[in-house]
C-alpha cells in the first residue's frame, strides 16, 4: 500500500506543479504583453484617428444648432445636398486611399 500511496504523491506533485507553473508563465506572458502594448500604442497611431476626430468634429458643428430654436436645418424631398456632407474615405484617409 505504500508503494501506491508512494506513486499517487509524486502524481499529485507532478499535477500541482504543472498548474502552478502554468498559470505562472499565463501571468508573466500577460504582463508581458500588457507592458508591449502600451509602449506600442503610444508609438504607433490608430489607422482610424482622422475619421474618428473627423466623426467628432461633425458632431460639435450639428450640436452647435441643436438648441438654435432659429435654425432651420429641414430639407425638401427633392433635395440631396446633405448628401454631399457625407464624409468620405477620401476626406479622412492620409493621401486619399484606402487601406
Amino acid at each position: 500500500m505504500s508503494f501506491v500511496t508512494r506513486i499517487a504523491d509524486v502524481a499529485h506533485k507532478a499535477v500541482v506543479t504543472t498548474c502552478l507553473s502554468l498559470f505562472a508563465f499565463q501571468a508573466y506572458q500577460l504582463g508581458t504583453n500588457m507592458m508591449i502594448g502600451t509602449d506600442e500604442m503610444k508609438k504607433k497611431e490608430h489607422p482610424q484617428r482622422a475619421f474618428i476626430q473627423m466623426l467628432r468634429d461633425k458632431y460639435d458643428e450639428e450640436y452647435k444648432h441643436y438648441f438654435d430654436t432659429g435654425h432651420r436645418d429641414w430639407y425638401d424631398k427633392d433635395d440631396d445636398s446633405y448628401l454631399k456632407k457625407v464624409p468620405k474615405p477620401q476626406d479622412y484617409q492620409p493621401g486619399g486611399k484606402r487601406n
